[in-house]
């Protein structure tokens, strides 16, 4: 099994959307060439910024990923410029660059393949005009067919799409439909969020919640874990979906809690024994950079006891699970057993199962059930 946990990764934060949708927590503005222009200067600063903490240049890392906001909002001369500012940090193993159907012009996808991105990522949400509407999204139908076409015309290595379930009105048949038309593009990757979880209320639906309609969210989850497998996509992830071998080795080496900078406002690092995040504000994060004096926040110190711990919350949303010796092996400073009377009650709760591995539980994993109740699964084990 592929260590993913040693790799390294980039994150860089576009923060620069043309349409603010409610349902988005992600920190973001409207751009405007003064403030673009501020970015890629501040994107540079930042580079530097981090290879004089480190000592020496930062290391190439195996994977990219461009996120927002929206990064297609840049224009192809910007793209190259961004490009060029992180020819350092080009990456050995996978480059993601997230884009909308409403920016996803042909001439942006050709700057993007010619800089050599390898994953388009891009928000579709969903093929109905109706749920469309329901979430505040701008573009058409006509549009995303016509983006998906020329997404395809380029021959990207890989092609990621995104849908979003529960939204108001939205009918089980409509979201069936949705997954049928998704599945029918040429796609190797698709991922199928709950809006709840979108807008940073909830972390995944679950049955005998008392919340008005987490039955119907878990209902919609539980069609896309039947239907997409069933369409040649199998499921790897709480959310996630591909072809075989076309898994986002990014977001993977996240989940095994690997080592990655982020570049940009509002994004976070976990980098040299510590996690963070830039400041969420704009003005903050480019004036701290000028000054030499970056602006960061949510600064956590990392023991063996919190990379554990975070390990095994986050390992166990991927449906391979936690291989709890490799772990253990890992840091052997935790205090892991105390682990074992949460896991044991949740087996007992029919939400995880166990291979054991002499008095070690060995390798734990989520059942049907507990991917439906994930969220209480992170808080019993923390």
């Amino acid at each position: 099994m592929q260590d993913y946990f040693r790799n390294f990764g980039v994150y860089v934060h576009v923060p620069f959307c043309q349409q603010n949708c409610s349902y988005c927590r992600f920190y973001k503005r409207a751009p405007s060439d003064e403030d673009i222009g501020e970015y890629l200067h501040c994107i540079s600063l930042e580079i530097d910024s981090r290879d004089r903490e480190n000592g020496a240049p930062l290391p190439v890392p195996q994977t990219m990923f461009w996120g927002g906001g929206t990064p297609s909002c840049l224009s192809p001369d910007q793209i190259k410029r961004l490009s060029d500012i992180l020819a350092p940090l080009r990456p050995t193993l996978e480059w993601t660059v997230e884009v909308a159907p409403s920016s996803a012009s042909p001439e942006k996808l050709r700057a993007l393949k010619e800089i050599g991105v390898t994953r388009i990522s891009m928000g579709v949400q969903s093929f109905n005009p109706k749920t469309l509407a329901s979430l505040g999204r701008k573009h058409s139908l006509e549009r995303t067919l016509r983006a998906i076409g020329d997404i395809a015309d380029q021959s990207f290595p890989h092609f990621s799409i995104d849908l979003i379930f529960g939204a108001d009105g939205q009918s089980q048949q409509e979201w069936i439909s949705d997954i049928q038309t998704a599945a029918r593009q040429p796609v190797d990757h698709i991922s199928a969020y709950c809006l709840e979880f979108e807008s940073g209320s909830s972390a995944c639906c679950g049955r005998g919640d008392s919340q008005p309609g987490r039955e119907r969210e878990a209902d919609f989850y539980e069609i896309a874990s039947r239907a997409l497998p069933s369409l040649g996509f199998k499921q790897y992830e709480i959310s996630n979906y591909s072809k075989p071998g076309c898994q986002c080795v990014h977001n993977l080496s996240t989940w095994h809690m690997a080592q990655w900078i982020g570049l940009g406002p509002a994004a976070a690092s976990q980098w040299k024994n510590f996690r963070m995040r830039n400041s969420p504000s704009f003005e903050k994060w480019s004036s701290g950079l000028r000054l030499d004096s970056p602006c960061r926040e949510d600064i956590v110190e990392l023991d063996d006891e919190e990379m554990f711990s975070s390990a095994l919350v986050f390992g166990l949303r991927m449906n391979e699970g936690v291989d709890l010796p490799s772990l253990e092996r890992r840091f052997p400073k935790a205090d892991f057993r105390k682990h074992y009377q949460s896991l044991a009650f949740l087996k007992e709760e029919g939400l995880v199962e166990l291979e054991s591995e002499s008095e070690s539980p060995g390798r734990i994993r989520l059942t049907a059930s507990g991917r439906l109740m994930a969220d209480a699964v992170a808080v019993e084990l923390l």
